[in-house]
Order: C-alpha cells, then sequence, then structure tokens
C-alpha cells in the first residue's frame, strides 16, 4: 500500500486555476504536493528535490513539457520518476510523442476527479514496486558476492554451485507467475488506449462522461489487482532469498499447494493429473527449504513425461503422513522409471538422466543436501508399479523422511 503521507508530488503547470484544482483533488487523498508555475522552475525543483511523481503540463512558455520530460529522463537522478502529463491536446500523434520523451500515461483537461486520481495511485504503485524490485536486485548481487568469497575461503564450491542452480530455477518460476498478470496489464492499458483512440465515448455529455469514468475505474481496478499479485510474489521472492533461516510452524498442505502453484500451468497444459493424499500436518522446520525440495520433484516428475505425449493416463501424486512425529512426504509418477543401472546414481552431482541441454544433475543433488545436511532427514528413490484404471504402468517414487512433526 501507498503511505500517501511520505508521498511527494511536482505539479508543473503555468495556469493557477489548473495548478489549484489538482492541488485540490491530491490533497484532499493525503498526498504532499509541491507546485512549479513556470517551466524553468519546476526542472529546477525535479533535478534538485526528491520526488515521487511528477504532473506536468505540456504547453508552457519557455520549456515545452516534451523537453521538461527529456531533460529529467537524460539525468540520473531523475530517469525514473514517473511523468504523467497534463494536457488538453488528445490527438494520437502528441500522445505518441508524450510517451517517446518518457512519460508513462497522460490525463486530459478538464481533470475528472476518479480519472486523476486512479491514475496517479497506479503509477505509485508501479514506481513503488520497481523501487523494490531495483533494490532486490542489489541485494541478490551483494549476497552472490557475499557467497563467492565464502566459496573461496571455505571451499564449498560443489554446494554453492547446486544452490545457484536452485535460485535460478526459483527465479524461472517466479518470472513465469508474472507473465499472466503483466499480460493482463499490458491488456488493459491497450484496452484504454484504443477506446480513446476510436472515441467510443461522448465525453461532450454527461452520460457519455460518466459512462467513460466508470470504464477506467472497473480497468484501473483490475490493474492494481494484477499490481497486488505481482507485490505478493516480489515478497514471496524477498524472503526466500533472507540468508538467516529460522525454523517456523507451517501447514504442510499450504507448502505443497503453494509449490504446485509454481508449476501449475505447465501441468495442466501437458494434462498431467495432481492427486495429493496428504494428511492435516503440522510441522515446525525450514519451510522455503521443503518448498524448494518439493518443487525440485515435481518438477523432475514433470519432466518425466517429456516423451510420453502419447501417452492417455499421466499422473503425479503427492502423500503425507506424520508418524510419530516424523514426517514422509511421498512423490510418484507413472512415467516410466528410472533405468536400474542408473537408479543409485541420481543424487551424485552432475549426474543427470535428462539431456545435456535440459539439466545439469545438481537440482536431485542439491535436494538430497538440503534434506541430509539442513533438516538431518532421509530421502529414498526406487522404481514401482503404478495402476491406473486397471492398467499398470511403470513410475518412480521418492521418500522423504523429516523430523519436525507437532
Amino acid at each position: 500500500m501507498i503511505d500517501k503521507n511520505k508521498t511527494k508530488i511536482l505539479l508543473i503547470d503555468d495556469n493557477p486555476k489548473n495548478l489549484q484544482i489538482a492541488m485540490n483533488i491530491l490533497s484532499s487523498e493525503g498526498y504532499k504536493l509541491i507546485y512549479a508555475k513556470d517551466s524553468e522552475k519546476g526542472l529546477y525543483l525535479a533535478q534538485n528535490d526528491d520526488f515521487d511523481l511528477i504532473l506536468l503540463d505540456v504547453l508552457m512558455p519557455g520549456i515545452d513539457g516534451y523537453t521538461i520530460c527529456t531533460k529529467l529522463k537524460n539525468n540520473p537522478k531523475t530517469q525514473d520518476i514517473p511523468i504523467i502529463f497534463l494536457t488538453v491536446k488528445d490527438e494520437e500523434q502528441d500522445i505518441i510523442k508524450g510517451f517517446e520523451c518518457g512519460g508513462v500515461d497522460y490525463v486530459t483537461k478538464p481533470f475528472q476527479v476518479a480519472v486523476l486520481l486512479k491514475r496517479v495511485e497506479t503509477h505509485l504503485t508501479l514506481a513503488q514496486q520497481t523501487k523494490k524490485l531495483k533494490q532486490l536486485n542489489q541485494d541478490l548481487n551483494r549476497q552472490v558476492h557475499d557467497q563467492v568469497e565464502k566459496i573461496r575461503l571455505k571451499d564449498q564450491i560443489l554446494f554453492q554451485q547446486s544452490k545457484m542452480v536452485s535460485m535460478g530455477e526459483m527465479i524461472a518460476n517466479i518470472a513465469h507467475q508474472w507473465r499472466q498478470p503483466l499480460t493482463a496489464i499490458s491488456a488493459a492499458l491497450v484496452g484504454i488506449k484504443t477506446k480513446v483512440h476510436l472515441k467510443k465515448f461522448d465525453l461532450k455529455t454527461e452520460e457519455g462522461s460518466k459512462a467513460f469514468e466508470d470504464y477506467l475505474t472497473k480497468k484501473f481496478d483490475d490493474i492494481q489487482e494484477y499490481i497486488d499479485t505481482l507485490s505478493t510474489t516480489v515478497d514471496d521472492f524477498r524472503y526466500f532469498f533472507r540468508p538467516k533461516k529460522d525454523k517456523e510452524h507451517f501447514e504442510l498442505q499450504h507448502i505443497v499447494d503453494k509449490s504446485i502453484k509454481l508449476l501449475e500451468e505447465g501441468i495442466d497444459m501437458s494434462s498431467i493429473k495432481i492427486i495429493k493424499e496428504i494428511e492435516p500436518i503440522t510441522m515446525i522446520g525450514l519451510k522455503n527449504e521443503l518448498s524448494q525440495v518439493l518443487i525440485n520433484l515435481l518438477k523432475n516428475a514433470y519432466d518425466a513425461f517429456e516423451n510420453k505425449s502419447n501417452q492417455n493416463a499421466k499422473e503425479i501424486k503427492i502423500k503425507a503422513a506424520n508418524i510419530d512425529k516424523t514426517i514422509h512426504i511421498y512423490i510418484q509418477d507413472n512415467a516410466g522409471g528410472i533405468d536400474t543401472e542408473v537408479l543409485p546414481k541420481i543424487f551424485e552431482p552432475y549426474f543427470t538422466t535428462k539431456h545435456q541441454s535440459n539439466g545439469t544433475g545438481l537440482g536431485l543433488y542439491m535436494v538430497s543436501e538440503i534434506i541430509q545436511k539442513h533438516m538431518k532427514g532421509h530421502i529414498y528413490v526406487e522404481n514401482i508399479s503404478y495402476t491406473i484404471d486397471n492398467l499398470t504402468y511403470k513410475g518412480v517414487q521418492f521418500h522423504i523422511e523429516i523430523q519436525g512433526g507437532v
């Protein structure tokens, strides 16, 4: 959520009336506002203070809004500040020019209260998430640097490589989770632009203006929901990379569901049925480490079906039980099993049953390291017979035993 009291917005407009209207609208919502009545002062303020958003008039004496925007985008100090143009010009070429200069949006005069507030809120939220991502990137770079130094000092190159591979797989999965909301945001914005360009609403009438306002409010609400989804994913990502991993209480069912969700689109597209037979289990342990293990094992089962496109029944079964405070987790599939000659080697580093371009062999090695060294547990693998609708298939079963049941 945006802390409006800590949000600073710069208004640059040579028309006192427009300034007053915009300030009344935004200040009533609790935003901190600073204004400039001419372009030179506005440019000076933008370059010598810290702002979260700039509302910029296009047509002003001296330096016009497009030129100010270009100057700000060429300045490293101000290049990341979102700029919304305030304009009476709604021709397509003017709108495009604003975007080419670096503007993120535009609001036409006279202002519609709901539209102005929604656009300001949306771009402040997007800017906030961008800052989080930049900070996250810096944190990750710093952690990678620190880890490299530790590797040199402690001679743990192999394990650290496996951890980096796991991080890469997690990043890829989270990026995959971002595609749908980002696509939806893009589609919503294109829809708004198309409506404006084709003049679908008669803004000269009260009925048309109301319909346009309702349409925009609905679209911005949708966009906000998509942004919230992205924000939640970022928060999960930040937690995953915390260097200190304390044990905590959690429900095993929640961790299983969360792990499946990261892979569900690929699983659905491959017509793989997921079966869960999980007792209600409360655990004390490293939930993100366990999630990492489950994601690797589920991904391994999913990949095993890659060359089974003609197989009618495809299932991955997850079972779990708490027996005398020892948690038993089973992940089974009916994808054909593993060659008995290589089965004993699959937890070795750099050993892989996948094609060279598709696997490094570090995934299952890392799973074994986490279970045995971090969780003081055990992991076993065996080929099994798997029956579906009276037909018998070959498959694989991974069995995890860890302490931590409540």
